[in-house]
């Protein structure tokens, strides 16, 4: 129910709301946040048509933050099409550097609504030609394919069985062509279990069952029971439980409901249901026709943010998994909340609203265990008036440290307003660093860089981006980037400003060397190292040592004197992507001299001869820095380990 209804909405410009408030009595929103009930996804976040070849034009402010998993749109936007903007391909390119795919609805490519039946041969050759853009096209970020859209209110049967005519040997070519994109069916306007029925036992029977089953789900309250419908029928007919789409969802699809479209109250619970009912996508209706692109109006009609950007902003900034939420009452609007815990940066997260107002007890029956003694809890607000009232951004309403007794937690929300949303965002106030594998890195000997202690993003280490971009498979649950190295491990894809942590116990006061085994394929890249927040050496720069990033060489860093104890060593990253494979420290010989070409030592070897470690014979012009060399006078009589800086 997605495209122009001329008696509705044509002539809609603005829509302030005004609702009654039912004040009802204190709810219960339970919430256990060792349960993870799967990772995070971001589902729900997406929308119908809410991009197009122009809009939003800022991609990185506006779309890339809200993490968006997926984005239906036609497969193409031209006039004589159902829609002549949002070309899905078009739209992919523009998304190619964010979250988000892009489902083809292949039935826009009709025009008219109800689509206007070509004929089967016409029909297939669309189809062909749309999918073959696709790999010519080079794009890599198309969910699936949608063959055909409210069947039972778009198909006129004069042309035939649906299901026949269109949907099996659209499915057919589909798996020819591209079998590895998923096909998304029947569409249907809502859930009705008749037809699901006579949809999934045609396909069983011509194996052609979708890889998505998917309606339209208007109103929240009626979706546990839909879920329950849909499971029972699958059980019944043999079928293997299948993911679910949503690909289009509102508060309803009468005018009065349309109007609360992308609206936070209304927003929660069918993302609470969503993320607990195991949906695999689904996607903001596009009720406000006049103004496609607008993220399931997220957006106001001149492209600022709403109350439902900062909500969704919200949901996508959730990491880590998503947590068991049980509300008040799973089949009704009511109070409702969907919950994520982020072990990397140790925090978790509960956004919360519905169609209630009054006082909530949000009661956190389990905590994870980086959630205990005394907690910082934030509570925050986003409020909504309208689709076209922008909103600045969130409201703090409380932030208090609370105490965690006996593993649970609970936090009073008022809810002002059903068209409101809160979050409560809890972090802990310490976070207790300890060495990778409860094993402290001994001095005298190596440290592995890619042991770094174990406490995460902002305690133990900092890493630009949240995810380990490496291919090294290891540690992949933090943000710190591992690359394999020979037979092991090294840090790699490192940026300016980015730092590592370890643990160490030297063993005796005394004057270290200290070495790094590195590989640079860059210019000129450095760190320095600290020891116990002090400056252990100067920042340390380091030459491109092989245009191979595999080739690994063994430099010298610093004599540094220590002392006994237990200590943090932090590495500190000063020129982008140097990896370091380890840290060596090895008592200094007192017998060689560490020295530098500028000092008044080295400048009385006038007409010196060079060598390096190996006994080659190096002229001065080719000396390099951060090299250890042995420098001879022309007389043999006085000679001089050196590193060149």
């Amino acid at each position: 129910m997605k495209h122009i209804r001329k008696n509705i909405l044509l002539l809609m410009t603005s829509w302030v709301i005004a609702t009654p408030q039912v004040t009802h009595a204190a709810e219960t929103l339970k919430v256990d946040l060792t349960d993870s009930i799967r990772p995070v996804t971001h589902c729900a976040s997406g929308s119908l048509y809410g991009m197009t070849e122009n809009e939003p034009a800022n991609i990185d402010e506006l779309v890339a933050p809200l993490k968006p998993h997926m984005f239906c749109q036609p497969p193409e936007g031209k006039n004589g099409n159902q829609h002549n903007f949002g070309d899905g391909y078009i739209v992919a390119g523009r998304l190619k550097n964010t979250t988000a795919k892009v489902q083809i609805t292949l039935a826009d490519l009709l025009p008219n609504w109800p689509y206007r039946w070509p004929g089967q041969q016409s029909w297939l050759s669309s189809v062909e030609r749309v999918v073959k853009k696709k790999f010519s096209e080079g794009l890599t970020n198309i969910h699936s394919y949608v063959i055909w859209n409210e069947p039972d209110g778009t198909w006129n049967t004069s042309n035939g069985d649906i299901n026949t005519t269109v949907w099996k040997p659209t499915y057919e070519l589909l798996r020819k062509l591209d079998p590895e994109t998923p096909i998304v069916g029947p569409g249907m306007s809502y859930y009705n279990e008749s037809r699901m029925r006579t949809f999934l036992t045609f396909c069983k029977q011509n194996n052609c069952l979708p890889d998505l089953i998917c309606w339209h789900q208007w109103g929240s309250a009626g979706f546990a029971d839909a879920v329950k419908s849909v499971r029972k029928l699958q059980q019944e007919l043999g079928i293997p439980e299948r993911p679910y789409c949503i690909n289009e969802y509102c508060a309803g699809s009468d005018s009065d409901k349309q109007q609360y479209e992308g609206c936070p109250g209304y927003s929660v619970p069918f993302i609470a249901k969503f993320e607990r009912y195991n949906v695999e996508s689904a996607t903001i209706s596009w009720w406000h026709v006049p103004h496609p692109g607008r993220l399931g109006s997220l957006l106001t009609d001149n492209g600022q943010k709403g109350g439902g950007w900062w909500l969704y902003k919200w949901y996508g900034d959730m990491d880590g998994y998503m947590a068991s939420v049980t509300p008040p009452n799973d089949r009704s609007e009511g109070v409702d909340g969907f919950a994520s815990v982020d072990r990397m940066h140790h925090c978790a997260s509960l956004v919360l609203g519905g169609k209630t107002v009054g006082d909530v007890n949000v009661v956190f029956q389990k905590m994870p265990d980086f959630l205990s003694g005394v907690v910082r809890v934030r509570v925050e607000r986003v409020t909504w008036k309208s689709i076209n009232t922008p909103v600045n951004g969130t409201d703090l309403i409380s932030e208090s440290d609370m105490v965690v007794e006996g593993g649970s937690l609970t936090v009073p929300v008022k809810i002002e307003s059903e068209l409101y949303g809160y979050r409560i965002y809890i972090t802990p106030l310490n976070v207790p660093q300890t060495p990778y594998k409860n094993e402290t890195a001994s001095i005298p000997g190596r440290i592995e860089a890619e042991h770094f202690d174990v406490a995460g993003q902002g305690f133990s280490y900092y890493d630009n981006e949240e995810k380990n971009r490496g291919d090294g498979e290891f540690r992949t649950d933090e943000g710190v980037d591992v690359v394999k190295a020979g037979d092991g491990f090294a840090v790699g894809y490192t940026e300016k400003g980015e730092w590592m942590e370890y643990t160490v116990d030297v063993k005796e006061s005394n004057t270290y060397n200290i070495t790094a085994n590195v590989s640079n394929g860059g210019e000129v890249d450095g760190f320095q190292l600290f020891l116990d927040g002090e400056a252990l050496t100067k920042s340390y720069t380091i030459d491109q040592t092989s245009e191979d990033w595999s080739v690994y060489e063994e430099i010298p860093v610093a004599t540094a004197q220590l002392e006994k104890g237990e200590h943090v060593l932090k590495v500190l990253i000063e020129g982008n992507y140097v990896n370091i494979d380890w840290l060596g420290f090895e008592v200094a010989d007192p017998s060689a001299v560490r020295n530098t070409l500028g000092d008044k030592k080295t400048n009385t070897l006038q007409g010196a001869m060079f060598y390096d470690v190996k006994g080659n014979q190096v002229r001065r012009e080719e000396l390099r820095r951060n090299k250890c060399y042995i420098g001879v006078s022309s007389d043999n009589k006085e000679g001089v380990k050196f590193v060149r800086e």
